[in-house]
């Protein structure tokens, strides 16, 4: 099958560039440029096995849209279908600017309904101890332990394990912590604890391999010497948890939606739960909106009812 990819691909190869560069002239990142790309790479090879011809695309329709959306769901959450849409409907949109196109097929199509303020899974912090202490004892260790670390202790993004340079290392003995390059490319400072200081540079010193001369910056390696990849860091976490799963006393978990990401939320739950303030939350997680942070609230409801519990009121109605 992957043989017949590429000559799909390249007969909408204009097409392609148009939107490509659409996505570029407003500003769009490269992690979500490649997404873009893909999921509307993956509808145009729908379109060919579908009709076993190629289509022109002012001939494509809604219903297309939606039986590709419908069709590419299996399994996935609702966020995954909207992405996809709003790919193909950016897609069509930049197609029709630049007068290739009179309508856009996708518009048509709605969004799916998502739960609004659902509550972020997180594990807590037994879980994310055992965690740590599932991770493959191999030469890769002390590597995969940092990057774990640095997303459940201190909220990086995978994307962001992948930015991370030995340029961004704060090598203050007093104040030692990172810069990270986060979302619409923004720097952000992150003070960390020193143990976990000390652990990268244990890795930098002793397990950084030797890097290809265009990832000498890049501080987490593949054993190839390049920058480790986003799926690889994936893979690292979810194949952390399967491990965390098996043990006997946590079997519970396996009905847990676990994911890279999912250390992010432990690490935005545990500030709050230690009374951190919203401003300050979202300055460490790179949040734009307070809006974003505040989904980690939900963590201090046992709180607010405990605080009401034992709240003295009854001289009030005497």
């Amino acid at each position: 099958m992957e043989q017949f990819k590429q000559p799909i691909i390249d007969h909408y190869e204009d097409e392609l560039d148009i939107f490509q560069t659409y996505l570029e002239d407003l500003g769009y990142s490269p992690h979500t440029i490649t997404c873009y790309l893909s999921d509307v790479q993956s509808f145009l090879l729908f379109l060919f096995h579908k009709n076993e011809k190629f289509i022109s695309l002012d001939e494509v329709s809604s219903k297309q849209i939606q039986e590709f959306l419908r069709k590419t769901q299996k399994g996935k959450a609702k966020t995954t279908r909207n992405r996809r849409l709003m790919a193909l409907r950016t897609f069509f949109k930049s197609l029709v600017k630049a007068e290739e196109l009179a309508f856009n097929p996708a518009v048509d199509v709605e969004m799916a309904k998502t739960e609004k303020n659902l509550l972020p899974t997180y594990l807590n912090d037994e879980e994310l101890r055992l965690l740590f202490q599932c991770i493959k004892h191999d030469q890769y260790h002390i590597r995969n332990k940092c990057i774990l670390m640095l997303m459940g202790l201190a909220g990086l993004r995978v994307i962001e394990i992948h930015n991370l340079n030995t340029t961004d290392l704060i090598r203050d003995e007093h104040e030692p912590g990172i810069n990270v390059l986060g979302k619409g490319n923004k720097v952000r400072y992150i003070p960390l604890p020193d143990a976990l200081f000390q652990l990268l540079l244990e890795y930098e010193r002793m397990y950084r391999p030797t890097p290809k001369p265009e990832h000498q910056n890049a501080f987490f390696l593949s054993k190839r010497g390049e920058r480790i990849s986003r799926r690889r860091i994936q893979m690292i976490a979810e194949e952390t948890f399967e491990k965390l799963k098996s043990l006997p006393d946590f079997s519970y978990l396996q009905n847990k939606p676990l994911s890279s990401h999912k250390l992010r939320h432990s690490f935005g739950t545990r500030l709050v739960r230690e009374g951190v303030d919203l401003v300050t939350i979202q300055e460490l997680m790179g949040h734009t909106n307070l809006s974003t942070t505040q989904i980690y609230t939900h963590v201090n409801n046992k709180q607010k009812r405990e605080a009401m519990k034992n709240s003295n009121v009854l001289k009030f109605f005497q």
